[in-house]
């Protein structure tokens, strides 16, 4: 049973009473409640309906996002395609690597195929280098504790 019938009940029970609104007060403040009781259940009505279309509306445009998110990031789970179900599967993270310009010393970033091609030119000054790691001395950075400036 919704408000509106629950006061339209208690109202009919009012009216069955025939009370006197012109002698008796209770009367009259019986009669003012059960009215704004009929406000408020319509009121209450009408924000039902209008919350309704709201969630309804809600639902619409959460399923459009949804299908945009779909299309922006179906790249990332191309993986998982063949039966929709997340198996774990992840892309490997490329690696980057920092290195400075013997020119410039403006600091780069490369990924692995740059440093595999092994030459590179600076967009900060436009010099071509060579990338070469080897390490002549075998400390690894050199790394070591000796000072390179006196060899």
């Amino acid at each position: 049973m919704t408000i509106s019938e629950k006061v339209a009940y208690i109202k009919g029970m009012y009216d069955g009473m025939a009370l006197n609104t012109e002698t008796s007060k209770e009367a009259k403040l019986i009669g003012a409640i059960i009215d704004v009781l009929e406000e408020v259940g319509l009121s209450i009505e009408d924000l039902e309906d209008t919350t309704e279309v709201l969630s309804e509306g809600l639902d619409a445009i959460s399923e459009d996002l949804e299908d945009v998110e779909d299309i922006l990031y179906d790249d990332e789970d191309e993986e998982d395609d063949c039966c929709g179900h997340d198996h774990g599967h992840e892309d490997e993270d490329e690696d980057f690597f920092e290195i400075s310009c013997p020119n410039c010393n403006e600091e780069l970033v490369i990924d692995e195929d740059i440093l595999k091609a092994g030459e590179i030119q600076c967009p900060g000054c436009g010099q071509k280098f060579t990338l070469n790691f080897s390490d002549e001395c075998g400390c690894g950075e050199c790394g070591c504790d000796h000072d390179h400036d006196e060899e």
